[in-house]
């Protein structure tokens, strides 16, 4: 009686501890999509303005217009301080999953762990603990791949950073003379780079929104799964005959 007492505790703080995972991951997902959509129209709103503004700074450069040049280019530098700000918050933020996406791991190795000690108990269910190991299995490497991504991400997203604030820096030095033209035009291309990192910074938010829409029906199987396992009633085996 004593052994069964110390189970039932047992599965009961593991049934808790595991719901009140299911419940956390469940608010996350809801709030990376919300937040995914809102930086997504963000971004595309932005880089469109920066091209609006870039095409102009063209023209003025080409008419040979070194004071509307700088005019256009401090405006621009104000845009482009605003996007090395964002390039932060969001590398935090990939820091963030990838934390979140390693305590879903641990999440996994515990439902495994589990299942495990599970079908060493003296019950008959064997066939079932078979298909929950299997279905475990699964999610945990849904749930590795997942961190995979968050971890390219990440590195991606530094990366990103890291050149957009080098050609700011740059750019914030320098003012167009049409003296040493071909400064002036290695340095009028960096605001296309800085662009095409905008670009590749709208291209890395639509599919983080779509690995997220992903992980959050896999997450809601996980949690139905989880449900109908722990609503399991298990039977005794079967006594032996001697």
């Amino acid at each position: 009686m004593k052994y069964s007492i110390q189970f039932i505790i047992l599965a009961l703080c593991f049934s808790i501890s595991t719901s009140a995972q299911n419940v956390k991951e469940g608010i996350q997902n809801t709030r990376q999509i919300q937040e995914g959509k809102k930086n997504l129209e963000r971004d595309t709103k932005e880089l469109q303005t920066f091209n609006a503004k870039l095409a102009l700074l063209n023209k003025a450069f080409d008419s040979g217009n070194s004071e509307k040049t700088n005019a256009l280019k401090k405006d621009i530098l104000q845009d482009m301080t605003r996007e090395v700000q964002q390039s932060g918050i969001k590398a935090k933020k990939a820091r963030k999953e990838i934390a979140q996406s390693s305590a879903e791991i641990r999440s996994d190795r515990r439902e495994i762990r589990d299942n495990k000690d599970d079908s060493k108990k003296d019950r008959f269910d064997r066939r079932d603990d078979k298909k929950d190991m299997a279905r475990d299995q699964a999610n945990k490497r849904d749930d590795k791949r997942d961190r995979r991504d968050d971890i390219r991400d990440f590195e991606q997203q530094i990366e990103r950073a890291q050149q957009q604030a080098s050609i700011l820096e740059t750019l914030k030095n320098y003012n167009f003379v049409f003296s040493d033209k071909d400064l002036a035009v290695s340095n009028k291309r960096l605001f296309l780079d800085f662009a095409n990192t905008m670009k590749q910074d709208l291209e890395s938010t639509k599919r983080e929104l779509s690995e997220d829409m992903r992980e959050r029906r896999e997450d809601s199987r996980e949690r139905r799964d989880d449900r109908n396992e722990h609503s399991e009633k298990d039977t005794k085996r079967r006594k032996r005959r001697g």
